[in-house]
């Protein structure tokens, strides 16, 4: 036994695991880590101690972000908790900064360890947010220990819909709305703790299997600068509805393939403020789209004369939209 009370033996965390995991013939554990500050060195067969608690490493998560489909992420760990046999995922320490922009302004854009710990910390037992706690290892490194999610992300979960969009908006939107609307919500939740999302995408939304609740995902995303940073998730949301409700990004360079005589017509003010190749006034491919519904997402667009201020509002306006489609 080592000072946490647990074996140092591997033999010793194999025979834990089969208490709880099935066909571990292969299971060999390679090492007991305490610093995980290499975490490229974290290998399949290694066990994570945090806390006195052994994670046996099962594999390494990917990516699954449009165009960086199954890159790995090295610091993100596919583990099983040896005390519970639960799955988790576990995140490791991985510091970057890069340059971003939104509405033309250049910002350093940061993974943050630290307020994705303190935000687990804060949404502790709201559904709407995946679950999990950080422990500090020997290291010094703060390291997630989560939840898995049953489910799929959104973006998968709305190009599985089989379809033209027209059968999309009709028989499917609404109910897809309904649920943003509830998950946007939560995140005027996270507003009011003093907390941002800071990267909302449709692969960061969860659908969860059986309850069919959205569930926002990794929190690690932030800003150097402390300017307007409630207004970035907002932005980031309005974007999040245009593919929604387009079932999918309404690209500029598509368009102009596929509606050219539309594309004749667009205007700067038709196109979205954070990113101008895409499309806000969706009713110009697709005139069956409500008015009231084009209209919330003019309100990302570069004509708009007033954005929203408050996520609470936005999750209003998107479940009403949801009644509005016949």
């Amino acid at each position: 036994m080592n000072k946490s009370g647990f074996p140092k033996a591997s033999e010793d965390w194999c025979r834990i695991g089969e208490q709880y995991i099935s066909n571990l013939s292969s299971c060999k554990v390679h090492r007991v880590l305490e610093d995980t500050t290499d975490f490229y060195g974290v290998e399949y067969g290694d066990v994570i101690l945090l806390n006195d608690i052994g994670y046996l490493v099962r594999g390494t998560e990917s990516e699954k972000k449009f165009g960086l489909e199954g890159e790995p992420k090295p610091w993100v760990k596919s583990c099983i908790d040896l005390v519970t046999g639960e799955r988790k995922v576990i995140k490791l320490t991985f510091l970057e900064e890069f340059s971003c922009s939104i509405e033309g302004l250049n910002f350093t854009c940061l993974r943050n360890p630290e307020k994705e710990a303190r935000i687990l910390e804060k949404v502790k037992g709201h559904g709407g947010f995946m679950q999990g706690f950080s422990a500090v290892d020997s290291g010094g490194n703060i390291v997630r220990v989560l939840d898995r999610i049953a489910g799929k992300s959104l973006d998968n979960t709305l190009q599985s819909l089989p379809g033209k969009h027209e059968k999309y908006y009709r028989e499917h939107l609404p109910d897809i709305l309904e649920h943003l609307g509830v998950a946007y919500d939560a995140l005027g939740d996270l507003h009011r703790m003093g907390e941002i999302h800071g990267d909302i995408t449709p692969d960061h939304i969860f659908v969860e299997t059986g309850t069919g609740r959205y569930r926002w995902i990794d929190f690690d995303y932030d800003y150097k600068e402390r300017e307007h940073v409630f207004d970035r998730d907002i932005l980031e949301m309005g974007t999040l509805l245009a593919y929604v409700v387009g079932k999918g990004y309404l690209i500029l360079s598509d368009i102009r393939l596929h509606h050219p005589e539309i594309a004749q017509r667009l205007r700067a003010e038709d196109m979205q403020s954070v990113f101008p190749s895409q499309l806000a006034n969706l009713k110009m491919v697709y005139p069956y789209v409500h008015r009231e519904l084009n209209q919330i997402l003019l309100r990302f667009s570069q004509g708009a004369g007033a954005g929203y201020q408050d996520a609470k509002e936005l999750a209003a306006d998107v479940v009403r939209a949801a009644t509005l489609i016949k």
